[in-house]
C-alpha cells in the first residue's frame, strides 16, 4: 500500500508563537520567557525531551526550557490548525529537528 511523507517547516518564529500559545493553555508547562529563540535540541539525557534556547535581544537574558517531544508535536499541530494547514488525525506524527528549523513529520 502507498503511504505519503509530509513535512511542515517552522521556522524558530513560528516555532516560538506554536510552543507559547500552548504553554498558555496548559497548567503543567513551562511559559516561554520573551525573546528569540536561538537554538533548538533534543535532550543529551532523554530522546523525548527537546532544549528550547531562548535569547532577549533588549536584555540579554538568555533562558533554556524544556518540552516533552509530545508538547512540540501538539504546539506544532495547533498552530498547523490555525494557518490552515490541515493534517490527516490517523496520521503518525513527529518532531524533527534541524540547525535552523523544526520540522513535524506526519505519515500516512
Amino acid at each position: 500500500m502507498p503511504r505519503e511523507d509530509r513535512r511542515v517547516i517552522f521556522d524558530f518564529s513560528e516555532t516560538y508563537q506554536a510552543v507559547y500559545k500552548l504553554a498558555l493553555k496548559s497548567d503543567d508547562a513551562p511559559r516561554l520567557p520573551p525573546g528569540i529563540i536561538r537554538k533548538v535540541e533534543e535532550d543529551g539525557l532523554d530522546a523525548n525531551k527537546i532544549n528550547v534556547y531562548i535569547e532577549n535581544p533588549q536584555t540579554g537574558d538568555k533562558d533554556m526550557m524544556t518540552y516533552s517531544r509530545d508538547f512540540m508535536a501538539a504546539a506544532l499541530m495547533m498552530y498547523c490548525r490555525g494557518a490552515g494547514i490541515p493534517l490527516p488525525r490517523k496520521a503518525n506524527k513527529t518532531v524533527m529537528l534541524d540547525i535552523e528549523r523544526v520540522t513535524l513529520r506526519v505519515l500516512v
